[in-house]
């Protein structure tokens, strides 16, 4: 059973308050700055409301005010769901080798998970599909040594 108790035990959040650091840093809301083809970025968080109005306000935010500046923007769809879903996997990739972060990853060897945790209560986060690449870039990473970009 993966529970807040057992962060760290026999699983890793990615989650902005999880108990471990390399779930924190692997969480979109991380203060992890990155470059990809799209410019500079402060978060993938910032990244993701980004890619649907492309505010340049959002390039400099992270944590909770990317989420609550990115909500509050309209939205243009201008992505295919798989487009997007392909940018944010770049981003990711890009932020974990910009930010060192390609060994302590190769090396950790805990399933990741991805929930919300607060007062005892414990939900699903959901976009399972976010856990699925960063469990595939550790594997490629373990297996090869540098990342699949």
């Amino acid at each position: 059973m993966y529970t807040p108790e057992t962060d760290g035990i026999n699983h890793i959040n990615v989650y902005s308050k999880g108990k471990t650091e390399l779930g924190r840093l692997l969480s979109n809301f991380a203060h992890t700055p990155f470059v990809c083809d799209d410019g500079r970025f402060e978060s993938v968080e910032g990244y993701w409301y980004w890619l649907g109005n492309k505010d340049d306000r959002l390039r400099s935010v992270y944590g909770y005010n990317a989420k609550s500046l990115g909500r509050k923007l309209p939205r243009q769809k201008s992505l295919s769901e798989e487009e997007f879903k392909t940018k944010i996997k770049i981003a990711i990739n890009k932020k974990i080798k910009q930010n060192n972060l390609m060994n302590v990853l190769a090396i950790s060897r805990l399933p990741f998970v991805h929930y919300y945790a607060w007062d005892g209560h414990v939900k699903d986060a959901g976009y399972r599909w976010i856990v699925d690449h960063i469990t595939t870039l550790r594997k490629w990473l373990q297996e090869h040594g540098y990342p699949k970009y």
